[in-house]
C-alpha cells in the first residue's frame, strides 16, 4: 500500500513537490493528482494484458479533463455513462470509435449525442433501451452497433457491496432473458448486436477471481454465438480491478491476470476473432490522488479523540458511503509513528460527516495537514459539493515536478449567485 510515495521523509512529497507549496497557493481542501502514477498504472496494465484486450477507462471514476486527455494520449479507450462524460469526450475531440456507452437510464438526448459522436457501441441495459436506440438511429439514418449487458447467474463475491451479486438489479438483462431478447431484436433494422457486456463486481484484488469470472463470461459469449448465430466483435468483461485500501491488502497482480487471460484465449479458439474490452476506473486513477485537508480542531468526547478537518463528506463521501477507511497520514509529520487512535470528521452539521474511524495517527494539533490517499477515484467525482454551502475544492495535477491547476476552487458566493430570487 502507498508504494508510490516516499515514506522516509518528514513531509509529504507528491510528484516531487512539497505538499505545502500547493496548499499555500490553492488552499484546503485540495485534491492533488500525480500524473506519473497514472502513467505508471496504465503502462503496467497495458504491458500485462495480451494484445486482444483493449483498455477503456471508466470515466465515472474521475472525469477531470486533464486525466481523460492524458489517458487518451497513452492510447486508452473510454467507457462513459452520462451526457456530461460524452461532453468531455467531445470537448477533447476524442474519436468516438474509442468510446462505449454503458449505464441504466440513458436519456434520449444522451442517445442522440452518442450517435452524433459516432461511438463504437452502446452497452444496452434493457430491451426498451434497444428499441429507443433503434428509433434514434432511424432518425439519423444510421445503423448503430450495440452490445447486450447481461446480469449473469454468477458473480464475484465483493468484500464491500458496490455493484455485484446475482440478485435482482437495475443493471442489464437477466441471463435467462437474453436469448429471447436477441430473437426479438434481430428484426430491428437500425441496430446490430456485436457484443456482450458483463460487469458484476468491483474492487477485486485476487486475479484468480477475475480470471474465473471471465471464463464464465466467455462461455456465455460462446453460447450466444453458437445458439443465435451472432458474429460478435467484442466481449466487454467490465472493470472491477481493485487497489489496496487497508494495510493488509496488496496490489492486484495484473501480470498474473494477463497470463490467465492468455490461457483462456488459447482454450477458446472459436472466440479468437473477438476482442475483449476491460474497463478499469479506480485501478488507473485511484492511487494517483491525494486529498489534503487542514485540521481545524482536536477534541475528546466520552473518551473518543476527534480530529475536525475542513474537508467533509461534501468533498469526500466515499469513506462514509462505503464504510471503508482510506489510507490516512499526517502530511507535515509524514515519518512519525502513530501514538493515538482518532476519529476524523469534517465541519458539517451532521454525524454522518465521518472521513475515518479508528485511525492510527501521530499526535495531532490544529494546523496539521491530513492526507487521504487513494482519493483519485470516486473522491471529487462522488462528493456532494453543495451540501452545507462550503467551498468546492480545487484539483491540481503534478506533472514534471510542477503543480498545474486543472479545476479551480469555487467559493460559496459564486454558486449562490446562480440562485434566482
Amino acid at each position: 500500500m502507498l508504494e508510490y510515495f516516499e515514506r522516509n521523509t518528514s513531509r509529504l512529497q507528491i510528484g516531487g513537490m512539497d505538499f505545502e507549496e500547493m496548499i499555500r497557493q490553492y488552499k484546503t481542501p485540495l485534491y492533488v493528482y500525480d500524473s506519473e502514477i497514472i502513467r505508471t498504472k496504465f503502462q503496467r496494465l497495458r504491458e500485462a494484458m495480451p494484445p486482444h484486450i483493449q483498455i477503456f477507462y471508466a470515466v465515472k471514476s474521475n472525469p477531470n479533463l486533464a486525466i481523460i486527455r492524458m489517458l487518451a494520449e497513452l492510447g486508452c479507450g473510454f467507457d462513459v455513462a452520462s451526457i456530461g462524460e460524452l461532453t468531455a469526450i467531445k470537448k477533447l475531440a476524442i474519436d468516438g470509435s474509442r468510446v462505449v456507452f454503458t449505464g441504466p437510464g440513458k436519456s434520449d438526448d444522451e442517445i442522440s449525442m452518442a450517435i452524433q459522436l459516432g461511438i463504437y457501441s452502446f452497452n444496452c441495459e434493457s430491451e426498451n433501451e434497444i428499441i429507443r436506440i433503434n428509433s434514434a438511429a432511424k432518425k439519423a439514418n444510421k445503423k448503430i452497433k450495440i452490445g447486450l449487458r447481461v446480469n449473469t447467474d454468477y458473480a464475484i463475491q465483493e468484500t464491500v457491496k458496490m455493484i455485484g451479486g446475482t440478485q435482482a438489479k437495475k443493471f442489464g438483462m437477466d441471463e435467462n432473458q437474453v436469448f429471447a431478447v436477441i430473437d426479438r431484436m434481430k428484426e430491428l433494422e437500425h441496430v446490430e448486436i456485436i457484443g456482450i457486456h458483463v460487469f458484476n463486481a468491483a474492487q477485486v484484488l485476487d486475479y484468480r477471481e477475475l480470471a474465473a469470472n471471465t471464463k464464465n463470461i466467455l462461455r456465455l459469449a460462446k453460447d450466444i454465438m453458437e445458439q443465435k448465430g451472432l458474429s460478435l466483435e467484442y466481449i466487454d468483461i467490465g472493470g472491477g480491478l481493485g487497489i489496496p485500501y487497508a494495510e493488509n491488502e496488496k496490489e492486484l497482480d495484473v501480470t498474473a491476470l494477463g497470463n490467465e487471460f492468455r490461457n483462456l484465449h488459447k482454450k477458446m479458439p472459436s472466440l479468437n476473432k473477438v476482442h475483449w474490452i476491460v474497463e478499469p476506473g479506480r485501478y488507473l486513477s485511484g492511487e494517483c490522488g491525494v486529498l489534503l485537508t487542514n485540521v481545524v480542531d482536536v477534541k475528546t468526547s466520552r473518551g473518543v479523540r476527534f480530529v475536525i478537518t475542513d474537508a467533509g463528506i461534501n468533498n469526500f463521501l466515499r469513506p462514509a458511503l462505503i464504510q471503508q477507511n482510506h489510507p490516512v497520514l499526517v502530511a507535515n509529520k509524514f515519518d512519525r509513528n502513530p501514538v493515538n487512535i482518532y476519529r476524523v470528521e469534517g465541519p458539517l452539521c451532521t454525524s454522518l460527516d465521518c472521513l475515518g474511524t479508528d485511525v492510527n495517527l501521530p499526535y495531532i494539533e490544529a494546523g496539521d495537514t491530513i492526507a487521504f490517499f487513494n482519493a483519485g477515484a470516486y473522491g471529487f467525482s462522488e462528493s456532494m459539493p453543495y451540501f452545507l454551502s462550503h467551498p468546492i475544492p480545487a484539483e491540481v495535477m503534478v506533472k514534471s515536478g510542477k503543480a498545474v491547476l486543472i479545476r479551480r476552487r469555487i467559493e460559496p458566493h459564486e454558486y449562490i449567485e446562480h440562485c434566482i430570487i
